[in-house]
């Protein structure tokens, strides 16, 4: 079991990499998209079509780094690129399946990319999202789709997650706003989860199940000329660290993946 899929690969939809040079010492692949447009929060036919065409050529399909969460839609093209029945795994504090109304309009967008997912990609038999702090009462729940929220009330043990995921054949996606502020800082709301949970989580899910990809997003955004001062510094460092510690965990999971084979 493990991860399929070696290398990493780093999006550059804005700025926020380029002051993360630890994480950027790791061997990758890094792709520009900085210029393209339409594609904040929402993104467009058009240059989904663009999207699609760079991210496919690229040739670390290990785990890629998207950028802030406002560009989680991505994660919708890598869940196309799957050729056989899978479990999308979704670390989150946002359930990302859009209200009713937005669903209708049938746009992809960071908030709608799962519901999308879901009536898109007939491969996706469910999505197991962990750690959502508040589940909306108007969104409508597909049937696939399994909640573990964390609200300081619910303990969930990993053979439970575990068992809900009916498929050989996983991918995660991870939005740092799963966790609380003292692990990471994001540009949207947070949860509560702890990086020790997450990435126990993650490890237990990469040595029980085949692990088809991976994608990271939840960066702050922060400005070139913020980028300078002492508590932007923190933010960067806080969210680098946080960036780290997932990559390694992936990486330690291939090794000893390596070793058993």
């Amino acid at each position: 079991m493990g991860l399929m899929k070696k290398g990493m690969t780093i999006l550059h939809f804005d700025d926020t990499y380029y002051e993360q040079q630890r994480l950027r010492k790791f061997p990758h692949e890094e792709i520009d998209f900085e210029k393209l447009q339409h594609v904040n929060l929402y993104c467009e036919l058009d240059s989904l079509k663009i999207l699609q065409k760079k991210l496919q050529k690229r040739n670390e399909k290990g785990i890629t780094f998207i950028g802030s969460g406002n560009y989680h839609y991505v994660s919708f093209l890598f869940l196309k690129e799957i050729t056989k029945p899978f479990t999308l795994v979704l670390f989150d504090n946002h359930p990302d399946l859009g209200t009713v109304a937005e669903q209708e309009q049938n746009l992809l967008s960071c908030g709608t990319w799962v519901s999308y997912a879901l009536r898109e990609l007939p491969l996706l038999q469910r999505v197991v999202i962990i750690g959502p702090t508040t589940a909306m009462p108007h969104q409508a729940f597909d049937s696939r789709v399994v909640i573990f929220p964390f609200d300081g009330s619910h303990h969930y043990s990993r053979k439970s997650i575990l068992s809900a995921i009916h498929t050989e054949t996983v991918y995660i996606s991870i939005d740092k706003d799963v966790l609380n502020r003292s692990e990471a800082v994001t540009n949207w709301d947070q949860g509560i989860m702890n990086s020790e949970t997450l990435l126990h989580d993650l490890a237990f899910i990469l040595k029980n199940k085949q692990v088809e990809g991976m994608d990271v997003c939840g960066e702050e955004q922060i400005s070139p000329v913020q980028a300078f001062l002492p508590d932007f510094q923190k933010v960067i460092r806080k969210n680098e660290e946080a960036n780290i510690n997932i990559l390694e965990t992936c990486l330690k999971a291939g090794a000893v993946q390596t070793r058993g084979a």
